[in-house]
């Protein structure tokens, strides 16, 4: 299945770039990078990974990266009403920090983590 992978991590955009299209937007935080998403569900792309759980888990991490169809389909009705879920359950984590609050060194460990967790994702769908 082709995927196409949106994303605000530049670890993820370099180790996917020469194989999947990936959607790099390098300074979103999680709501303006979900609202990408909602946006792309809406033109007919299906999810292919969980938007939300890694957000819960780790809700201090500023990237996120999501997998979602390439080819579009006429009833998305399910994907949009859980995208449109996870950005109001987004809203509701509170204390987010911006990425200048970071120091580099944290934000290297969550592109890491965020990576990992699109690896998995990754390798199910193959």
């Amino acid at each position: 299945m082709e995927i196409v992978i949106i994303t605000n991590n530049s670890k993820v955009y370099n180790f996917y770039k020469e194989t999947n299209e990936v959607l790099f937007y390098q300074k979103k935080d999680l709501i303006e990078l979900l609202e990408i998403v909602r946006d792309k569900v809406n033109e007919g792309h299906r999810l292919l990974s969980d938007p939300i759980f890694s957000c819960l888990e780790r809700p201090e991490n500023p990237y996120k990266s999501v997998a979602i169809t390439e080819l579009r389909f006429e009833d998305n009705k399910d994907h949009q009403k859980m995208i449109d879920g996870v950005i109001s359950i987004a809203k509701k984590i509170e204390n987010r920090k911006k990425f200048y609050e970071f120091h580099e060194n944290n934000l290297d460990e969550y592109r890491f983590i965020d990576l990992n967790l699109l690896n998995d994702v990754v390798k199910r769908l193959e």
